[in-house]
């Protein structure tokens, strides 16, 4: 039904019964629809990109597909986002990201493995000016990716899940960076609250008072 918001505009609010069946159509009747949070619904509904690789490794972790080539979940070390539990999903927008890890770019450290591997194409074919930046190329984004997906080590956003009672509830996504350092920790954790504490109270504890 429709009711007034103090702004003027139409607020609508939904019965259980039929935010149910909107989780299940947007999530093309997925077993595991009513565990996911409206706000993780909306969120994908609003981002075509993320939609398959989200819900792709939302099947892994049901068990309802083979285990995809990210990094393995893991379960949050400190509080405020303990216990709470992440799981890579990987997107084409993550490839660079990918790239950068694998060949140590995104630090500044240097690696051996790229200099070797640079100076082996310039050994072999350093002589044919037309063939050896293809090869180089390849060996360093087509290899670099595939090496990287056959050890299980694409990384991604995050998609953010509870356990409870042997059971994945899924509430958000978020990125790496919303997790440094307890202030925006926190932050994080009060965004998924408010996504998702109405849906889960479960989930989330009361807030301890000062």
């Amino acid at each position: 039904m429709n009711d007034l918001h103090p702004s003027g505009m139409a607020k609508t609010s939904l019965t259980l019964e039929q935010l149910a069946q909107l989780k299940s159509e947007v999530l093309g009747h997925a077993p595991y629809a009513a565990r996911v949070s409206l706000a993780l619904i909306v969120r994908l509904a609003c981002n075509s990109n993320d939609f398959l690789p989200v819900l792709r490794q939302i099947d892994a972790l049901e068990d309802l597909k083979a285990r995809t080539t990210v990094k393995e979940e893991q379960q949050f070390k400190y509080p405020p986002l303990f216990p709470l539990w992440h799981a890579h999903y990987f997107a084409s927008r993550h490839t660079l990201r990918n790239i950068g890890e694998r060949w140590n770019i995104s630090r500044g450290e240097g690696n051996s493995a790229l200099k070797a591997s640079i100076s082996a194409v310039a050994e072999r074919h350093g002589h044919d000016p037309d063939k050896w930046p293809g090869v180089l190329l390849h060996r360093i984004f087509i290899e670099g990716m595939t090496e990287r997906a056959n050890a299980n080590r694409l990384t991604g956003d995050w998609i953010i899940f509870a356990k409870h009672d042997g059971e994945n509830y899924y509430l958000d996504l978020a990125q790496h960076e919303e997790a440094e350092g307890p202030i925006k920790s926190d932050q994080l954790m009060q965004k998924l609250r408010a996504g998702s504490a109405a849906e889960f109270p479960f989930v989330f504890p009361a807030p301890s008072r000062p």
